[in-house]
């Protein structure tokens, strides 16, 4: 049977606690808590033998202190050699899903002591700072290069330009707040004063604006950057009706449609076709948190106390929305009902079904949510697993083909089906006439080439789920050498990698 409401707490829990990512995700990565289960569950050949040939391991790293790091191994290691640790941070960006672990961490004194349970504990003290979570204390970036959801091509470096750009897009605004898709050639002169300012209008007249492609969102950005320059009023103005225009479309569920005013078709229905709702929630974070380049008087008071409660509606609306196919988390589709949030149909070739790219995207931004509840770790858990589970091995998809499928076979690429069938995973297909097909080269030409059918969008994720989890502003032990030993002469792995979380701050 398949259900979309999402699965009570308790059996969100258990999912979380099954998978470690509540008991050890914090401190280790996905990959070092399965291989620490594993060592935990096998049982040994030859009793005490056998588990004094296991190789010592880190077991746990904890801020002591907003300067120092402690880590505690598996047993007592003799000798300790402290350059066999590194204390390195991860300086890629979440969007990147590149944690590009290259600065190390300058290492001011080590010492050493042997806990209660004759293990060796290291308290590294270093000049950077931590934060009480055991995230580095970094200055935060205004180089708006930098803002991920900065994706129009706007900024062009040189003031002057700017600034025209800024002014050709207020005349572009449209009266409820927002902006529609796909209008930079527009954008690139002043509003007429005449011509539409939107490809869609309502029933009534109404000129409709959009989230979708970044609608809206980059505008917002953009004119907050240039407000941060210029202190232009008029800026200000501007992306204050334009975080009104996000607010007021949101749904009571917590869900925000592609348009609004409504349309009357899929377009009203909730959005995470193209990230338009997880871009949405990234951009009120930022609202929220008065991060760059939201962080001047460009935000009042009152706008800044309700981006919290928008936010955590969507993040509600996201955990019920999860589809359960056969008691088990999934991902989700492209448009789900703001109501019941059930997944629906979008344009005549997008059925209800769970989408690949879309799921990888929710996750991505669940991973980044601060302080999150306890069912988060459930949601994440199951859609990981349900994205490793819908990998199709030895297959890659290449458009280039000169005919035939554009799924080819290749032994060392995998692929992601676009949409998948729910409760079977199979995949779907279909053309302009609406007719589900399980092979690609049943639809028409036109859209089986003008479509993108399959893809690797959840690849990266998965690849940085396993190694370190979510890595912006954190640091991480790293075994770089193996001159350490235990009692029965092994020495650490190369290459465990453990995240430092908070741990006890001295009084």
């Amino acid at each position: 049977m398949v259900q979309w409401k999402q699965a009570s707490a308790s059996f969100a829990l258990k999912y979380a606690l099954l998978g470690g990512l509540l008991l050890c995700g914090a401190s280790l990565t996905v990959t070092a808590c399965l291989n620490a289960a594993s060592r935990e569950s096998k049982p040994a050949a030859s009793g005490e033998a056998d588990a004094d040939r296991r190789a010592p391991v880190i077991v746990k790293a904890e801020t002591a202190g907003t300067h120092a790091v402690e880590v505690t191994f598996s047993e007592k290691l003799n000798p300790f050699v402290a350059a066999d640790v590194k204390l390195v941070a991860a300086a890629g960006s979440w969007y990147e899903l590149n944690p590009k672990l290259t600065r190390f961490l300058t290492v001011e004194h080590v010492q050493t002591r042997t806990n209660e349970r004759n293990q060796t504990v290291a308290v590294f003290t270093v000049s950077d700072r931590f934060h009480p979570d055991g995230s580095l204390v970094v200055p935060e970036s205004r180089d708006p290069a930098k803002l991920k959801l900065l994706t129009d091509g706007y900024d062009t470096g040189i003031r002057e330009a700017n600034v025209k750009q800024a002014d050709r897009l207020l005349t572009w605004q449209l009266d409820h707040g927002g902006w529609y898709k796909n209008m930079q050639a527009q954008y690139a002169r002043p509003w007429n004063g005449t011509e539409k300012r939107s490809d869609l209008t309502t029933k009534s007249g109404v000129e409709i604006g959009e989230i979708d492609n970044g609608a809206t969102t980059s505008e917002m950005v953009f004119l907050s950057i240039m407000y941060d320059q210029t202190k232009d009023d008029r800026y200000k103005q501007a992306v204050r009706k334009a975080i009104g225009f996000l607010l007021t479309m949101q749904y009571a569920s917590g869900g925000w449609p592609q348009v609004y005013p409504a349309r009357g078709n899929y377009s009203d229905e909730v959005t995470f076709n193209d990230n338009a709702m997880t871009r949405v929630m990234e951009t009120l974070r930022l609202v929220a948190e008065a991060k760059y380049p939201f962080d001047t008087d460009i935000v009042d008071s009152a706008i800044r106390r309700r981006a919290p409660a928008a936010l955590d509606r969507g993040l509600d609306y996201i955990l019920k929305s999860q589809i359960v196919a056969d008691g088990k988390l999934t991902g989700w589709c492209g448009q789900h009902d703001p109501v019941t949030y059930a997944p629906r149909q979008g344009r005549p070739y997008e059925h209800p079904s769970v989408y690949s790219a879309e799921t990888a995207a929710v996750v991505q931004y669940l991973m980044s949510v601060p302080n999150p509840p306890e069912a988060v770790s459930a949601t994440v858990k199951g859609a990981l697993e349900w994205l490793e589970a819908a990998r199709v091995k030895g297959m890659k998809y290449d458009t280039r083909t000169p005919i035939g499928s554009n799924f080819v076979a290749d032994a060392g690429s995998s692929v992601w089906y676009r949409f998948y069938e729910i409760g079977t995973n199979l995949p779907v297909f279909s053309g302009r006439d609406g007719v589900i097909k399980r092979n690609l080269l049943d639809i028409e030409d036109e859209r089986r080439n003008g479509y993108s059918w399959g893809g690797t969008w959840p690849a990266p994720l998965l690849r940085t789920a396993a190694a370190t989890g979510y890595y912006e502003n954190r640091v991480y032990v790293q075994t770089v050498g193996g001159e350490s030993l235990s009692a029965s002469k092994q020495s650490l792995p190369f290459g465990q990698l453990v995240k430092i979380v908070g741990g006890v701050r001295p009084e």
